[in-house]
């Protein structure tokens, strides 16, 4: 930290995220908070403010190039390039490099945009081995997000992070691997997108997926005009910069109704199996929970009434809720004597009856 903290002004400006040192120097002007907003935490750890307003993918997506090392007690490590070091290399990670380790010994993964070597965590994780490994090669991105907090990466494992995922070629110019193509084959063209955009028929489009949002314009916390600014529009810029990635999952798992694209017909897939695979896709392997309804019938359970309905089904749900609360205070007790008597805690759980 002693090293970052002497970069503090507006033509040298370096801050920390999550353990990764930043410099934002380039940045300041893209922004869309504004220079002061980062050059107020210049030369320090914002880990904490950022997490606040950012989703965790926000730097790999729009400042791949400003990570430069780890925090650590030796200052940031880069070669004389300015790269990061640990196999980092100019233009990222490409993916056929990532998928290759895939072992227990080995064991590389994606998570927004950061190639993690998670081979030494992996008997630390609280989840166990196989939690980790089933993504071995991959991009867990979209699984991670679902269950983890966007700051745990920094907390328990700073440092896994080796580099960034990129195209592997040189300078910063290689796309970032994994984002959705523009105008693919197939899909829904943005000039049909484009047509539907009232109030009564509203498309927008959010990292390549056209979700019809007719139906959610009065759900939306923030308003219907909040929506309808974009309407018939891509809004994935906007969207990213105050939503976390999970969301459309979470509250509008119906509004996606295709992909964007050029309407052509779409190539055939690639055979199943490799690192692009699309990791939540089971094919006819068993059947595939479908974790984006989770909150949506969380929230159905905890507001309906069970299957009896009203004030007597209240009446019966109490009872029921006694009596097993009776029966788990006298039978587990493990005071039985010789003379199995039982009057003492038969009286105890009454009383809690009554009372």
């Amino acid at each position: 930290m002693e090293e970052v903290a002497k970069h503090t002004s507006k033509s040298d400006c370096w801050v920390v995220v999550a353990g990764q040192v930043l410099d934002v120097t380039k940045f300041l002007g893209e922004h869309p908070g504004g220079e002061l907003a980062i050059l107020t935490f210049a030369g320090k750890d914002a880990t904490e403010e950022f997490n606040m307003i950012h989703p965790p993918d926000v730097i790999g997506k729009y400042a791949p190039d400003a990570c430069i090392g780890l925090i650590g007690g030796g200052g940031v490590v880069a070669d004389a390039s300015g790269a990061p070091s640990g196999g980092g290399v100019a233009g990222g990670i490409p993916m056929e490099e990532v998928a290759k380790h895939t072992s227990k010994s080995d064991c590389w993964v994606v998570v927004a945009g950061q190639v993690l070597d998670v081979t030494k965590f992996l008997g630390e994780h609280p989840g166990g081995e196989l939690a980790i490994l089933t993504f071995a090669g991959k991009d867990a991105t979209e699984e991670f997000n679902m269950i983890h907090p966007p700051d745990v990466i920094g907390k328990y494992a700073p440092d896994a992070c080796i580099g960034m995922i990129g195209s592997g070629g040189g300078g910063s110019g290689g796309a970032v691997a994994g984002a959705p193509a523009a105008g693919g084959g197939g899909g829904i063209t943005m000039a049909e997108v484009a047509k539907h955009n009232s109030k009564s028929d509203c498309w927008v489009v959010v990292d390549g997926q056209v979700l019809d949002v007719t139906k959610f314009l009065g759900e939306h916390p923030g308003g219907e005009l909040a929506i309808l600014t974009f309407a018939g529009r891509d809004a994935t810029e906007e969207f990213n910069m105050i939503h976390p990635p999970d969301v459309i999952g979470k509250y509008a798992p119906d509004a996606v109704i295709g992909k964007v694209g050029s309407g052509a017909p779409a190539a055939a897939p690639a055979a199943s199996g490799g690192a692009a695979a699309p990791l939540l896709d089971k094919g006819g392997h068993g059947k595939a929970r479908d974790w984006s309804k989770n909150e949506k019938n969380r929230q159905m359970r905890m507001q309906g009434e069970g299957r009896i309905h009203g004030w007597f089904g209240a009446l019966c749900y109490m009872v029921l809720g006694f009596m097993k609360e009776i029966l788990f205070t006298i039978v587990p007790q493990k005071n039985i004597t010789l003379s199995n008597d039982r009057v003492g805690l038969t009286r105890s759980a009454m009383f809690l009856f009554i009372f």
